[in-house]
Order: C-alpha cells, then sequence, then structure tokens
C-alpha cells in the first residue's frame, strides 16, 4: 500500500528530526526541508521564506545545552505526491540567558514528493492565545 509506505516514510522524517534538533545537528535538522520552503514559525515574523538553516542554526544557538523536543499525537496523511502532519510538540531546554524553556506549541508540515523524495515544503508552529487578553498561552499542556 502506497499510502501506508509514504506515511512511514514520513514519520520517520519527523522523528529523524527530533533526534537531529536532540543533538543539536542543524544539516541534519535540515536534511528534509526543501529549499523553497514557508515557514510560519512559533516567533517573527509572520513569515519566512526559503531555506530555514540560518534560522535553526540561531536557535540551536541560544540554548545552554541540550534542548529537549518531543512530538506527541502524530498524525500523518499521505496521498500521492501530497502529505501533511499534525502534532503537539513539546520543547525543554535552559537558554543561554539562564530562562528555561518548557512549552507545548502546535505543529504541521507541509510535505510534496519531489523527485522521489519527501521534503517539507510548509512548517507551521503555533501556540493558543487568550481572546480575552491578546496573550499567548505558553502554560497549556496536554
Amino acid at each position: 500500500m502506497a499510502n501506508a509506505k509514504s506515511e512511514a516514510l514520513i514519520r520517520n522524517i519527523i522523528e529523524t528530526r527530533a533526534k537531529a534538533v536532540r543533538a543539536g545537528d542543524v544539516d541534519a535538522m535540515m536534511a528534509d526541508v526543501a529549499d523553497d520552503v514557508v515557514m510560519f514559525d512559533v516567533v517573527d515574523p509572520l513569515r519566512r521564506e526559503g531555506v530555514a538553516a540560518a534560522r535553526a542554526a540561531k536557535w540551536v544557538a541560544t540554548y545552554d545545552g541540550p534542548i529537549s523536543w518531543e512530538n506527541r499525537d502524530v498524525h500523518v496523511a499521505a496521498d500521492g505526491d501530497v502529505a501533511f502532519s499534525h502534532a503537539l510538540t513539546r520543547v525543554t531546554g535552559k537558554l543561554k540567558t539562564a530562562a528555561e524553556v518548557d512549552m507545548w506549541f502546535r505543529t504541521t508540515l507541509g510535505l510534496r514528493r519531489i523527485a522521489g523524495r519527501w521534503l517539507i515544503t510548509h512548517d507551521h508552529g503555533s501556540v493558543p492565545f487568550n481572546p480575552e487578553n491578546g496573550k499567548a498561552l505558553l502554560d497549556l499542556k496536554p
């Protein structure tokens, strides 16, 4: 079954990427990201286009020590040359500023099979907000 095989390959991309984050390996983090990726990150700007390696390297460099990355409730749907996934993602670690990070956010990935290889072409991370005060809700847990 082609879809099951594609879904397994995409799950592997997601887990390999999580391992790369935990290792602080930016090259491995970006290995399955298309050069023309569109990113909607949890930090500014609202939209980033193109290779995201520079952003990833800058992000990893803000941590003092290992970064923990967990994906929970990963769902994958693939059909033909297009796929998407969504999950809850937790990142924890200590920043060089001594601040502790421990937050859950929502991750949605869009992927395309390009030249026979699945690549992330859309990467969206978001946090919910409180509509009464407009503040991000960074302390929610699943």
